[in-house]
């Protein structure tokens, strides 16, 4: 772990992750033309991405068995790293545990500046992985030239080089960077990256966890110009000098970037689970969550709130956190308007009361039945009409509010009829041209009734054009009620740290 006293003097280039998220090359220990669960995961995303083909970063297999062969007709296999024609910055293990250490001895040797090793086996196993956690230790305690990440994860992500490892989910590039000691939630992650609306910028999944750890991953972000939030999903802090370092890093980067941490482990048996999964001890809960919170990191609960929380803080930053809680909310709908003025009064939230002006113009624009133009807005049936509907928030955005929530009923709308059946692109582009001319924050409710595939594509469209003009969404009012305090909360640090 580097001293972070000087971090605005340094550059991100001569950082040792650097290499790591912009390697020249990687190569794959372990590669096989025969498709497998493990090493086809990357040679199947590089072979996507034209890596070693029609772009950096070129693509090294080595593999005694297939010594000459082209691993799907691309890439030349090499026998060992001694025969790799470059200086190695990346090495990805695909081989047994019981090789592992063997092969950082040859990583050091020649020099590579990473090893990942996707390779499980070792202390999230048990009494059978304990050997071979040993001996990487030992090796470990002797500070190779190769740094090390892992063991039992997927490595590095990195959105604006496409640098992946899951060829199903492609990248949304955004200003959000992940670490996580889980490689299912790294995984899940990067598909939530398009289907919810979450840009990405550079992730790391570490697994056990045993050298390259969240101080390194935090200090880089820090310098990261691309990266504006940051999150964390974490089993353990180790060691009371790392997690006293992580406490000193969070106090210089929250102020700055906001950091969200999904702490695993808080119950016994999430304890148990954390042990079996990464071999972590995961700590005592109340004293991370203080500790945490002190240093201004959001502190979420469930996976749920980590995805939305993310979004909406990426999308609303730097320069639409809401600097208050005074909102106002419009719905075509009476029950949606009580349970969002009480769900969201709840969370946080106050509703003042609309100006005589405003509710006028509202009385003109809409039918005087079925409506109510006090806060939240009851439109009735005309503000289902997207045309009305923006006309209403138009309105709106001229109040003294720090926050307006329009809630949309995207499968109602989507059966209005012809004229309606693909509204997203307008409605949105629209949206986006009324929420650029105010400082008010706008979050989106975009309430999908039915799952119906013309429905769900038009979702989908509306969602990917709110991305591009930075207007958040969220797909229900019980959601927004879960990560309204957080939000709340950080603007609030946010605008005192930096006034």
């Amino acid at each position: 772990m580097q001293d972070n006293s000087d971090h605005r003097t340094k550059k991100i280039q001569d950082h040792f992750l650097y290499p790591l998220f912009y390697p020249q090359n990687i190569v794959i220990v372990g590669a096989s033309p025969v498709p497998n669960m493990g090493v086809s995961l990357y040679l199947d995303t590089y072979k996507k991405y034209g890596y070693g083909v029609t772009r950096a970063p070129r693509i090294y297999p080595v593999n005694p068995k297939y010594v000459g062969q082209q691993i799907y007709g691309l890439w030349e296999c090499y026998t060992t790293l001694y025969e790799i024609p470059e200086p190695i910055d990346v090495v990805l293990c695909c081989i047994n545990a019981q090789y592992v250490a063997s092969l950082l001895k040859e990583c050091d040797t020649v020099g590579a500046k990473f090893l990942v090793i996707y390779t499980s086996g070792f202390s999230e196993v048990g009494d059978r992985g304990i050997p071979y956690t040993r001996e990487l230790q030992e090796l470990l305690q002797t500070q190779p030239v190769t740094r090390v990440i892992g063991p039992n994860c997927f490595g590095a992500v990195n959105a604006q080089i496409d640098l992946n490892f899951n060829q199903f989910a492609p990248l949304l590039r955004g200003i959000f960077s992940i670490f996580s000691q889980s490689g299912g939630f790294a995984n899940t992650l990067v598909e939530h990256s398009v289907t919810r609306g979450l840009g990405l910028n550079l992730g790391l999944s570490v697994g056990n966890m045993m050298d390259v750890d969240m101080n390194d991953f935090l200090e880089f972000c820090l310098l990261d110009p691309q990266t504006r939030v940051i999150g964390f999903y974490l089993e353990s802090l180790q060691t009371e000098a790392k997690a006293r370092q992580f406490l000193k890093l969070l106090n210089q980067v929250t102020p700055q970037k906001p950091v969200i941490i999904l702490k695993g482990g808080i119950t016994p048996r999430g304890a148990k689970s954390c042990l079996s999964h990464t071999g972590a001890i995961a700590g005592d809960a109340a004293l991370y969550q203080t500790a945490f919170k002190q240093a201004g990191a959001i502190l979420v609960k469930n996976s749920i709130e980590f995805y939305d929380i993310a979004h909406l803080l990426s999308m609303l930053l730097p320069y639409k956190l809401p600097k208050g809680n005074k909102a106002s909310a419009i719905v075509p709908g009476g029950g949606a308007s009580v349970e969002i003025a009480d769900l969201l009064s709840l969370a946080g939230l106050n509703f003042p009361d609309l100006t005589p002006q405003t509710q006028e113009r509202l009385a003109n624009l809409l039918q005087e039945v079925n409506t109510s133009f006090s806060n939240p807005i009851d439109t009735g049936a005309y503000g289902i009409l997207p045309e009305f509907f923006l006309q209403a928030i138009q309105f709106l955005l001229a109040e003294k509010i720090d926050l307006l929530l329009p809630y949309l009923q995207v499968s109602r709308i989507q059966r209005l009829g012809t004229n309606y059946r693909q509204f997203a692109g307008s409605f949105a582009r629209s949206l986006g041209r009324l929420a650029k001319k105010s400082p008010i924050s706008l979050i989106l409710i975009n309430r999908v009734d039915r799952e119906l595939e013309d429905i769900i594509r038009e979702n989908n469209k509306l969602k990917e054009i709110l991305f591009r003009l930075k207007i958040p969404h969220i797909p229900s009012i019980p959601r927004l009620q879960a990560v309204i305090p957080y939000l709340l909360s950080y603007s609030q640090f946010y605008y005192k740290k930096n006034q």
